[in-house]
This record gives structure tokens, C-alpha cells and sequence, in this order.
């Protein structure tokens, strides 16, 4: 079992995590399993190991970081006991089915990995097996107060893992099958109620969205964070020039653009198949010189922009190079933010921005 952990955690680690995108407001379903375990219970009783069981929610997020969930699940838990002391240990066991409202607080929505806090409450539906008590054998409803934490690793635009450890509060003192008053207070608000903890670990899809949340474009100025929206990818066509080998005239002076993730230079997964297709070009019509030309968003000052735009024309120069251009037919430049192809008003445009232009030579 500990080598299985181990490979999970690898795995995890391993994992490259790209979800950074939000929305003002949107969907999603979970569905996942549940590890429960008493915390404290009743007299001399304490936890046993059979705790097991799984759930599934449907959840809506008003905004980028508060949601409204409604988390259902079915859980079997143990706890222990004996009669007097030094007699046989005894086991006692309960399947609860609870349907839970919760609250929860997203701290960091764009980001890839994202904490949040949780409260609550729930109703419960529970029948005990082999309780201490003989009569407490039976169905019962209760309520409970629940907190928590959890983290949501995004995977991609529509799911994402998600870990969670919720404390629980029961209304009563019937969930561990032993109802004698305890004089040491056991839930959070000081009353007798059992308590218990749940760990899931599930799987989110967010079925449905709203409009694209401009939150994680807004970069006070001097700080790169990444916040670029790794779901943005720009679909804009690149055309294929048609040459008259005779006289060697193009029906537009771009030949392709390469876009970029924001603040970085470094050539994103789709820019590779664009690139290939200009090498292809360029080794067809070998007498064509070419400029290649950087650009950048409008975040940053000037001076960081241009030395951005530079980095990425030397991204795409090597490139170019490495597949058999000559550096003699490829003049370079770069212009950071001084000529965008749209305004830098929302992130779809800054996104457009973010370029390298490849160009016929005048």
C-alpha cells in the first residue's frame, strides 16, 4: 500500500498541470472517494479501520472564487469498544448517507494549483450496526456543521483533481452506536455530538461556463506573474503564400505569426507545426529574404517589453536556422509593445499580441 502511495505521489508530482482559466461564473459535477474517521466519540470508545465511502456534488460558482455545492455521499465508518475493562474489543458500525450545503472561498482561481476554504452544514441519515447500546440498532436523522479545506489541481479547462479534509459536527450523540454522556465537550461548539473527518479525492468537470473572467489578466505593473490562460489558444489561420516563381510576388507581406504565452519567449506546442510549414516555404523559394520582427502585450514597461520581443525573435531565428535557412536570407527586429495588432484591452487581444511576425524583405 505504501509503494502505491508513493507511485500516486510521483504521478501527481509528474503531472503537468495547465488549468489556469476563469470564468464569472459556472458549473461543475465531482465525483470521487471518501476516506472517514471518528475524532471523538463516546466514554472509552475509539476509531476502527473499516472507513470507506464515496460521493458525488454538483456545484456553482457565483464568481471567480465563491461557490454555492451541494455534495452528497455515503459513508461506513468502525469504532470500538468494550464493555468493561480488559474485555473483548467489540466493533460497532454505521453507514450514513448525508446530503451536504457547503460554502466555499477559492483563493488563488488563477492559478493552476488553487486552495479554498469550506462551511457548512448537512442532513444525515444513518443506522448502526452491533452498537454499544442495543437500542440505538436502528435508523436515525440528524444534522451536522461541517468545516474544511481543500486544494483543486486544475488539469485542463474543464477538469481537475480535487483533495479535500472536511471536520464534522454531528447534532447528536448516536453515530458511534453509544450514547452515554461524555463530560469532556466534543464538537466544535462545545456540545456532547460525535465528530468525525472525511478525506475525498476526486475528479471535477465544469460542464457548463459563463463569460471569460478578465481576473487573471490583472498584473499590477512591474510584477510577470504568469497568468496567461493556457486555454487560449489562437486559432487565427496562418496562410500559406503562393509564390509566382517567376517573379517571386506574394499576395500578402506576413507569412506567419507565432503567438506566445504572456511573459515568456520560449515557442508554445502549436508554433512548431507553423514554423515547419515556413521552412518548408522558405527552402521552396530560397531567393526570398525574410524579417522577422518581435512583439509583445502593453504590461511591463518599454525597456522589459523590448528585451521580451528581442528573445522571441532569437526563438524563432534559432529555430528557423536549426532546420536549414541560411542566416543570410533572415534580418531581425523588435518592437515590444509599439505595434499591436489589436488594442490591449481584454486578454483574447493581448494574446494576439504577444507575436512573431515572419515577413518578406521590401
Amino acid at each position: 500500500m505504501k509503494k502505491l502511495y508513493f507511485i500516486i505521489g510521483i504521478l501527481l508530482i509528474n503531472i503537468q498541470l495547465s488549468y489556469s482559466q476563469t470564468y464569472s461564473d459556472k458549473w461543475a459535477f465531482g465525483i470521487g472517494a471518501t476516506y472517514p474517521r471518528f475524532f471523538s466519540v463516546s466514554g472509552t470508545d475509539f476509531s476502527g479501520n473499516e472507513n470507506y465511502g464515496g460521493y458525488f456534488s454538483v456545484e456553482y460558482f457565483f464568481n471567480e472564487q465563491v461557490s454555492l455545492r451541494l455534495l452528497n455521499n455515503y459513508l461506513r465508518m468502525e469504532s470500538n469498544y468494550t464493555r468493561v475493562p480488559g474485555a473483548q474489543i467489540q466493533s460497532h458500525f454505521i453507514n450514513q448517507f448525508s446530503s451536504n450545503i457547503d460554502v466555499l472561498y477559492e483563493f488563488l482561481p488563477c492559478r493552476s494549483v488553487s486552495p479554498y476554504l469550506l462551511f457548512g452544514g448537512g442532513l444525515t441519515f444513518f443506522k448502526n450496526e452491533n452498537s454499544y447500546n442495543p437500542d440505538l440498532d436502528d435508523d436515525f436523522l440528524g444534522y451536522q456543521a461541517n468545516f474544511g479545506i481543500g486544494v483543486r489541481w486544475g488539469l485542463s479547462e474543464s477538469f481537475a483533481l480535487k483533495t479535500e479534509a472536511v471536520y464534522h459536527t454531528a447534532s447528536n450523540n448516536k453515530i458511534d452506536g453509544n450514547d452515554r454522556f461524555n463530560e469532556n465537550s466534543k464538537g466544535v461548539f462545545g456540545g456532547n455530538g460525535d465528530t468525525y473527518g472525511r478525506f475525498d479525492l476526486g475528479l471535477l468537470w465544469y460542464f457548463s461556463k459563463g463569460e471569460l473572467s478578465d481576473l487573471c489578466d490583472k498584473c499590477p505593473e512591474g510584477i510577470r506573474e504568469i497568468y496567461y490562460r493556457d486555454s487560449i489558444i489562437i486559432r487565427e489561420p496562418y496562410e500559406v503564400i503562393k509564390y509566382q516563381k517567376d517573379t517571386v510576388k506574394v499576395k500578402e507581406p506576413v507569412l506567419f505569426n507565432v503567438h506566445f504565452d504572456f511573459d515568456r519567449y520560449s515557442l508554445r506546442p502549436e508554433s512548431y507545426p507553423i514554423l515547419d510549414q515556413a521552412v518548408k516555404t522558405l527552402n521552396e523559394f530560397n531567393d526570398v529574404q525574410v524579417i522577422i520582427s518581435g512583439h509583445t502585450d502593453s504590461y511591463g514597461s518599454e525597456e522589459y517589453n523590448e528585451k521580451l520581443s528581442q528573445k522571441r525573435v532569437e526563438e524563432v531565428y534559432n529555430y528557423l536556422v536549426s532546420k536549414g535557412v541560411s542566416p543570410n536570407r533572415i534580418s531581425k527586429n523588435w518592437f515590444g509593445e509599439k505595434q499591436p495588432l489589436r488594442s490591449n484591452d481584454n486578454d483574447i487581444n493581448r494574446a494576439f499580441n504577444r507575436r512573431v511576425e515572419i515577413k518578406i524583405s521590401e
